[in-house]
């Protein structure tokens, strides 16, 4: 209850009620089931309400927590869903998924967890009942203990896990775009791109990564083209290091089109706002990717120095 416990001021998100204050209206009458680590556990809330225009949020709802500070929107415990919530002490388990780590595993993990602790309360319940049986008396009517709640299934905690996704979206894109470098290198594959599969299948042709001299990959962008297709994904890229006062970089190394007859070929041409870019091919890219055509240019042209784009 942020509002009774926090003291905290909240507004109403409507536009046409221009800030107006929330206040408190009792409290929600809907109660919460949250998938723990071991059971089950219900959450409540409080009721507000706009003056002006009537309408009523539950604490819990993202108009509510997105105007919290930091601090206190990392105390909020759980992921809601439509009728079920997840603790995020389960959520956090599938932020590290890999290949033995997946979400069937978590779901048979969890479900043994809260078989173990409902077979235990039961027992104690039961061994409790035991002691108000007396010798020759009429029987006991025991109310029998409360039946075990399963844990949902597989794909709705992959469910909760998008949502988790979806609310670090923001955090993610500032991570990715904080990094720079000096010496990039970019390179187009179709390899991933034939890979999709789906929905998505067919609508790429190429997949183009940007990295540094650290191995840290500055953006990735599917295109169906390699020429014109990566024209926004170069103003892009000059306008992150424009807004973040990073100096251009010095060096991009391409497979191709590094070099032009006459003027700056086609690469430069794309990062025209860094003057001082130096466009070379690359060579380590050429032996490990291309080893039969570079074999046969040896071959070739044993005695040339040039190589052509």
């Amino acid at each position: 209850m942020p509002y009774r416990l926090w003291a905290f001021k909240f507004v109403c998100t409507q536009p046409r009620c221009k800030r107006q204050k929330l206040t408190g209206c009792g409290v929600y009458k809907t109660v919460r089931r949250v998938l723990d680590m071991d059971g089950w556990y219900y959450m409540g809330t409080e009721y507000l309400e706009c003056r002006l225009c009537k309408k009523k949020l539950a604490g819990w709802s993202l108009d509510i927590l997105d105007q919290l500070d930091a601090s206190h929107r990392s105390i909020f415990p759980a992921i809601l869903t439509y009728r079920l919530s997840c603790d995020l002490k389960v959520v956090r388990l599938m932020r590290e998924r890999t290949l033995g780590n997946s979400v069937t595993r978590l779901y048979n993990q969890l479900r043994e967890q809260h078989s173990l602790t409902w077979m235990s309360r039961t027992l104690y319940y039961l061994s409790v009942c035991d002691h108000f049986v007396v010798p020759g008396a009429a029987p006991l009517r025991v109310t029998p203990p409360p039946p075990f709640l399963d844990v949902p299934s597989a794909q709705w905690l992959l469910t909760v896990h998008g949502y988790d996704v979806l609310f670090q979206l923001e955090d993610f894109k500032a991570r990715v775009t904080s990094i720079f470098g000096s010496i990039l290198k970019m390179d187009s594959t179709k390899k991933v791109t034939k890979k999709l599969a789906g929905a998505a299948h067919g609508t790429a042709a190429w997949a183009t990564n940007v990295g540094n001299e650290y191995g840290q990959v500055l953006i990735t962008v599917l295109t169906d083209s390699e020429g014109e297709g990566l024209l926004d994904m170069a103003a892009g890229l000059q306008q992150r290091y424009s807004r973040a006062g990073v100096a251009p970089p010095k060096l991009l190394y391409v497979n191709r089109d590094c070099c032009a007859l006459m003027g700056k070929g086609k690469t430069a041409a794309m990062f025209s706002q860094w003057d001082e870019l130096i466009v070379r091919l690359d060579m380590m890219w050429s032996a490990c990717w291309r080893p039969s055509e570079v074999s046969s240019r040896r071959a070739t042209s044993r005695g040339s120095a040039t190589h052509r784009c």
